[in-house]
């Protein structure tokens, strides 16, 4: 579990869910590798300022690995394959940004507080209901994987990359039905979960906690955006030669 250390007030659940769909798309715009270089920085900053330090350093770790593989990438002759090898890499370097910054999100996360934001702005109850019960399905199903890898290293057939290349049928095995068939159950709780919350009530649900945007989100979020977009800003005029 990551630790965290209340540095900063947390920002609304509407504003964070702005966030995972700006770096998302603003991603995919990144002109260059300095550009992206840039994008990376700041989803590490965004975890750092909620104090989550070993989300920082394994999305330290997975930006870090991406960037090293597109440098060695640079070094390789010019070929189909290499081209190919690059085009994937491109996507898979940009996509990542989505599915850490939704780690992000989903860390920590009320479901009930978000439920509500999203009541709030009036979104489709199937839309919030598919949301939430993912926000919450994803940790748990890496925690039962935790636990899963935990008991296979008692009994010796630890999910590592020796097993998986001398045994990969038994390791496969032995990680994945017990997942698959843990995750079944979890379904269900989830699913009574979510009744016992009452979102599947045609009326408007209640909270005890005051869940509206205030100030300081926008001035939070508008800070974060603009500092992408005056880093992207000052990329395309070292680009283009102006400084």
């Amino acid at each position: 579990m990551n630790t965290r250390i209340h540095h900063l007030p947390e920002l609304d659940p509407r504003m964070k869910l702005l966030l995972v769909v700006f770096f998302a798309s603003v991603t995919f715009s990144a002109p260059n590798i300095l550009a992206l270089i840039w994008i990376y920085f700041l989803v590490i900053i965004l975890y750092l300022a909620r104090g989550l330090w070993r989300g920082a350093k394994k999305a330290g770790i997975l930006f870090t690995v991406f960037l090293l593989l597109n440098l060695l990438l640079s070094f390789a002759p010019e070929s189909g394959a290499a081209a190919g090898i690059g085009m994937i890499l491109f996507m898979l370097e940009r996509i990542v940004v989505f599915f850490v910054m939704g780690a992000w999100m989903g860390s920590h996360l009320r479901v009930s507080d978000f439920v509500t934001a999203m009541q709030n702005m009036h979104v489709p109850k199937g839309g919030t209901i598919a949301l939430a019960v993912a926000f919450r399905y994803i940790p748990t199903v890496q925690d039962e994987f935790r636990s899963i890898s935990n008991t296979m290293k008692l009994r010796g057939i630890g999910l590592n990359t020796k097993n998986i290349l001398l045994h990969p049928l038994r390791t496969c095995e032995y990680a994945v039905i017990p997942l698959v068939i843990r995750s079944m159950t979890i379904a269900d709780e989830l699913a009574a979960s979510a009744m016992t919350r009452g979102l599947d009530l045609e009326t408007k649900r209640t909270s005890y906690r005051d869940v509206r945007l205030r100030p300081r989100d926008f001035l939070a979020t508008g800070v974060i955006v603009i500092a992408v977009f005056g880093g992207l800003a000052v990329n395309i005029i070292l680009e283009k030669g102006g400084l």
